[in-house]
């Protein structure tokens, strides 16, 4: 039997939200509208234009029907208004009634740095009108727990799981069949989307069931169980990578001395150098920095505290900080960070005092945006500084990464490193220590490959019998102190030796140099740069005379050595022949 062929669909397969606009235009009478009133008679807002216009095949339908593509949101992140412009509702009744929330006209404490976006709560992109008006009143109620940009994420993250419930259904009604019908569905979605759309639907349920407000049937407990929620892995903190950190710095530093003398540093602007100087010293959240207070006239106040010891403290307020409570930060005049303050305030005096708040960080249009910092640092300062051959595109919150990786691998305690970050529980804080284990093990592994045998000292591990002093004594054998009572220096002051002669022959007789026993640091520095003055004087004396090659060939074996040792001090800051030694 001969196959049939398939005929060919002519009619395009449209997507729900574009199925919808056209059954609105489907009437003459609606073909006159705008946009906007187009996207409001089929459920919609108007980001549902802009979605069904991106395909080139319902722009053709439009002109077949004789329409204009138009843009109900040009501008639709414009037409909101500025910070400066927005006050709060004289009728809180009124603006909760619509469909399309500004949570600035609702909370009065807002972070300024943020987009008027971030504030904007679009309940159209719920296109059942029951499920709508449900998750509307379970916002209301959240509006003496919730930050004003908490209710966009939150609804963002919702649309996930509720798209996929039965529509018209009321939540109170909903079973456990629903839910396991649902989560293959959400298996498209992203671990991370699965997990946070879940677990706030699962505090939606909870509610639903225990609020004496809650209008309606109610659902029962645990529609939602624990092994439904998958676990996105932990982010771990990003720190620069030392060669993008060694270059930020030498820039850093450039900037600095340009400012100090009165000049216009390169790359970026003054108030951005200051900022960066401010992230880099004192390790802040970006939100914490932009809503930094100006000091008063005498140089204090705001967010500059000196306490009765003269120790300089920054003081953060608890309105816009994550964990909602005061911090302080030390500070110190030569970290420079009082210095970038006290200029940054003197160029805020000419700008006016937005929110009536003496922000530092301010500018004639508001204070300083997090987007706008994202682009310079990622547009203008990302081109200087490269990474495996390619531009580094750095984060500001990655300076408080970085400086608490260095802090811990400093020595400072975890509990210290809490405070300074200001974090609320020390689990965030041991989230460093994890990236500091990573560094040791590579450490430690470098340390296995360069390691030489020394069989002696294996021997005398193995052999030894340590004997205890006897009561009173000061001398004899101490366990775990013997490297120490036996480091001796060596006479040309190279360093010293951590031989123990008496128990086996020296194994490199008579050159100490290039001893795994030898050991170096920062005060053996200058004399290393002599010696290898010498050698460099000796080698050019002997190179032009035949007779001496072979001299001149040890003498440049030791020259070779004595850089290195050199770079490796300045560089780690100590030299150890068992592990530098190659």
């Amino acid at each position: 039997m001969p196959l049939l062929k398939r005929k060919r669909r002519i009619e395009p397969r449209w997507t729900i939200v574009q199925r919808k606009l056209l059954a609105v235009l489907e009437k003459p009478e609606n073909r006159v509208l705008g946009p906007g009133a187009i996207c409001q008679l089929a459920g919609y807002g108007d980001w549902a234009w802009d979605r069904a216009t991106k395909d080139p095949r319902f722009v053709s339908r439009l002109n077949q029907l004789g329409m204009s593509v138009g843009r109900p949101s040009r501008g639709r992140y414009r037409k909101h208004l500025r910070h400066q412009e927005v006050c709060l509702a004289a009728d809180p009744e009124e603006e909760l009634a619509k469909d399309i929330w500004d949570m600035r006209k609702l909370l009065p404490d807002y972070p300024r740095h943020r987009s008027a976006t971030c504030f904007i709560v679009d309940f159209t992109t719920l296109v059942d009108p029951d499920m709508r008006a449900q998750v509307k009143h379970y916002f209301r109620h959240q509006l003496i727990h919730w930050k004003a940009g908490t209710f966009k994420s939150v609804l963002n993250s919702l649309r996930h799981p509720l798209r996929w419930l039965p529509a018209g259904v009321h939540l109170g009604t909903i079973t456990r069949s629903h839910i396991e019908q649902m989560l293959p569905l959400l298996a498209r979605d992203s671990q991370d989307a699965q997990y946070r759309g879940l677990r706030l639907l699962r505090e939606l349920f909870e509610y639903a069931a225990s609020s004496p407000s809650w209008p309606g049937p109610r659902p029962p407990r645990d529609l939602i169980w624990i092994e439904d929620l998958s676990y996105p892995p932990a982010t771990q903190p990003r720190p620069l990578p030392p060669d993008v950190l060694e270059q930020f710095d030498a820039l850093l530093e450039q900037a600095m001395s340009a400012l100090e003398g009165g000049q216009t540093p390169a790359i970026l602007s003054p108030t951005y150098w200051d900022a960066l100087l401010i992230l880099r010293r004192t390790g802040m959240r970006f939100e914490d920095l932009a809503h930094l207070k100006t000091p008063d006239a005498h140089g204090g106040g705001g967010c500059l505290v000196q306490d009765s010891e003269n120790y300089w403290w920054i003081a953060i307020d608890h309105r816009f900080t994550k964990t909602g409570r005061d911090h302080r930060i030390p500070t110190r005049q030569s970290d420079g960070t009082i210095a970038a303050i006290r200029r940054q305030q003197q160029r805020a005096q000419a700008f006016p005092n937005h929110f009536q708040e003496n922000y530092l960080f301010r500018h004639a249009r508001g204070v300083l945006s997090g987007e706008t910092f994202r682009l310079a640092l990622q547009q203008k300062l990302a081109p200087h500084l490269l990474h495996e051959g390619k531009p580094y595109q750095l984060t500001a919150h990655q300076f408080r990464h970085t400086l608490a990786t260095e802090m811990i691998d400093q020595g400072v305690d975890v509990y210290t490193v809490k405070e300074f970050l200001g974090h609320k529980s020390l689990a965030m804080t041991e989230r460093y220590i994890q990236v500091y284990l990573k560094s040791l093990k590579a450490k430690y592994d470098a340390y296995r490959v360069k390691q030489q045998p020394a069989p002696a000292s294996l021997a005398m591990n193995a052999q030894m019998e340590i004997a205890q002093p006897a009561e009173g004594a000061d001398g004899g054998w101490v366990e775990q102190k013997v490297g120490t009572l036996y480091r001796s220096p060596l006479p040309d002051g190279i360093g010293w030796c951590e031989h123990l002669a008496m128990l086996d022959p020296c194994p490199t007789p008579p050159h100490c140099p290039s001893c795994p026993k030898l050991r170096a640091s920062k005060p053996h520095l200058p004399t290393w740069e002599n010696k290898a003055k010498n050698l460099l004087i000796t080698v050019e004396a002997l190179r032009d005379n035949p007779i001496y090659a072979r001299a001149k060939h040890r003498h440049e074996q030791e020259l070779q050595h004595a850089e290195k040792v050199i770079a490796t001090i300045k560089e780690e800051g100590f030299w150890d022949g068992r592990l530098h030694n190659s």
